[in-house]
């Protein structure tokens, strides 16, 4: 069965910007990826520091 078309009154640019609900384990998939990047940023700054600081000396 064919969906029914839009309403006159929405534009495409309307769906794009409306705000969704995201399923539980999409919304727990962010967050851990999330977290996985924050930490691996962190452990990047911490070897950049510690490198740059065993040069100087």
């Amino acid at each position: 069965m064919p969906a029914a078309p839009p309403a006159a009154s929405t534009s495409a640019g309307a769906d794009r910007l409306s705000p969704q609900a995201l399923d539980a384990p999409v919304v727990r998939q962010v967050k851990e990826v999330s977290l996985g990047a924050g930490i691996a940023l962190i452990g990047l700054g911490l070897g950049f520091l510690a490198f740059r600081m065993r040069r100087a000396n």
